[in-house]
């Protein structure tokens, strides 16, 4: 009886031994993963500061970065959010080459144009508030994306101005939050209608439904679909079905 409980509790120390053996290789090789992706995702990190600092000539942070779209033998890109370490408010997309990461692309101009369009959009909205008979947004801004050829050809000596008006490669985002009421698509259509005057036509109007912002009605305009207030209208009624 002896030799047998010595032999199974052998074959048990010998399992528990195995299996100890083989938790403390799987616990290596998880860190090794995790070490390794941790040191692509900083030098990802690094290569895109360096492509900001080396086009801008300044300083920015770029937070961690992610690996998005990708699939099934499609390789996808590198996203991450930056800012001027002078200027932490001022945040900007980039995104980057999967295999070259110093391939990269920017909407840093965009955010700078965002912050002047936002101006410029207060006016505008001043002026449309003043013949809408006490209905107002409770807010509204502007955000410009930049695409295609023109995101890689703006530089810091690039005016917003002098690009607000191209039909490729510039899009007016128009955020409104606005009480629900008759008016609601008027007023959102007289404010397009006042870009237009300010030769905007690519506009994309993301809109929320009744009073509550977190539900979204999303209608792009340009030169061949010029739109009405109907078109909002029905944006915001589909939406709410």
């Amino acid at each position: 009886m002896s030799k047998k409980r010595n032999q199974k509790k052998n074959k048990q120390y010998r399992l528990l031994l195995f299996l100890g053996s083989l938790a403390v290789l799987l616990i290596i090789a998880v860190a090794g993963l995790y070490i390794r992706n941790e040191n692509k995702l900083a030098s990802v990190q690094g290569k895109m500061s360096e492509y900001l600092k080396g086009k801008y000539h300044e300083d920015f942070k770029v937070e961690r970065p992610e690996y998005k779209h990708g699939g099934l033998g499609v390789n996808g890109i590198w996203m991450s959010q930056a800012y001027l370490v002078s200027n932490p408010k001022l945040k900007f997309d980039i995104d980057c080459n999967y295999l070259n990461p110093s391939d990269c692309s920017d909407q840093y101009i965009a955010a700078i144009w965002s912050v002047q369009a936002s101006r410029e959009l207060e006016s505008i909205v001043k002026e449309v508030n003043a013949n809408s008979n006490g209905y107002k947004a409770d807010s509204a801004r502007a955000e410009i994306v930049l695409s295609e050829d023109l995101v890689d050809s703006v530089n810091k000596q690039s005016k917003y101005e002098d690009n607000k008006t191209k039909d490729k490669g510039f899009l007016y985002r128009l955020i409104i939050n606005a009480p629900n009421d008759s008016q609601k698509s008027s007023y959102a259509f007289r404010i397009v209608e006042k870009l237009r005057k300010e030769g905007i036509y690519s506009v994309d109007l993301d809109i929320n439904r009744n009073n509550n912002s977190q539900i979204r009605c999303e209608i792009f305009f340009d030169k061949n679909k010029l739109g009405s207030k109907d078109d909002v209208e029905s944006c915001i009624v589909k939406m709410g079905e």
